[in-house]
């Protein structure tokens, strides 16, 4: 196989993971940019939606893609309870713009999240064999992963249904509204916290998308989290905060650095190259690629 090919094999799969990091980033990115606060637990709660959808998919054999509707109520759920009757407290109480208890807090609850998981499911990865698993569609001398291909399919599906959803309804508007200018948008007599409570909603409801999504081709395990944490923080610093375009461009760029990185020089040195284009965009562009100064 020449290199032209392979760099072109490297390109498409990159582009096809880099679809559902999309998705995950999206959700920390409405979060930060919307209520500025750091959600740390992030990458946990996307290892504990992927743990949902794999016992589900296990014991009833639903289909992963069938499952991102009930992952994405679930984790949903979660997260507006946990605002609800959490973090909304912590920022009723404190009154700052960025209170460190609720970044102490996120930060509790993903090492609580990964340890039970650990303590529960162990530290063996699980994978889950669907009807998709191992397929590959070959057009010419390339190969596109079925399970990949879908999940990504859905992730620009989903990436889009949010996007008009910002852009088109009242409540998409006052979130967008809220993410430049909260203060205003309190003086319009908007309800901030029920603003907060569907947007962190939101937030952690793509996580559930994006789990299912996941199943079909990658395995989890309590360390999970980690990893996607690291790159969430990433796409939604080069993307900026609280824009779904940015992030979604973002996702796809950091998804082709690391499988062409991969293809050249090794994993390591692909994250390092990551971790590169992190540091020279906070550098020249603190507000990211396609951010804007917030009010």
């Amino acid at each position: 196989m020449s290199s032209f090919i392979m760099t072109l094999q490297a390109l498409i799969d990159g582009l096809l993971i880099g679809g559902v990091y999309a998705v995950i980033a999206i959700g920390l990115s409405l979060a930060f940019g919307v209520m500025r606060i750091v959600n740390w637990a992030h990458g946990e709660l996307l290892m504990l939606s992927i743990y949902t959808s794999y016992f589900i998919f296990t014991w009833f054999g639903i289909d992963p893609y069938l499952l991102m509707f009930l992952t994405a109520v679930l984790m949903a759920g979660f997260g507006y309870i946990l605002q609800r009757f959490v973090i909304s407290n912590m920022l009723a109480r404190e009154k700052e713009v960025e209170p460190i208890s609720v970044l102490l807090f996120t930060a509790g609850l993903g090492v609580f999240l990964s340890n039970l998981a650990l303590v529960i499911f162990k530290g063996n990865p699980r994978t889950a064999t669907t009807v998709y698993t191992g397929r590959s569609l070959h057009v010419g001398m390339l190969y596109v992963s079925v399970p990949k291909l879908i999940s990504f399919v859905i992730a620009m599906g989903c990436t889009v249904l949010l996007y008009y959803f910002l852009q088109k309804s009242e409540t998409g508007r006052a979130i967008r509204a809220a993410s430049q200018n909260r203060n205003v948008v309190t003086l319009m007599g908007v309800n901030i916290k029920r603003l907060y409570n569907i947007a962190f909603a939101i937030s952690v409801g793509m996580v559930g998308i994006a789990g299912a999504l996941l199943l079909p081709y990658s395995s989890v395990q309590p360390t999970s989290g980690t990893t996607y944490s690291f790159k969430s923080f990433v796409i939604i610093v080069l993307g900026g905060q609280g824009s779904v375009i940015g992030a979604l461009i973002s996702g796809l760029l950091v998804g082709i650095i690391e499988k062409v990185g991969t293809l050249y020089f090794s994993d390591t040195t692909a994250q390092i190259a990551v971790f590169a284009v992190f540091v020279l965009v906070l550098l020249l562009r603190p507000n990211g690629l396609f951010g804007r100064k917030q009010g």
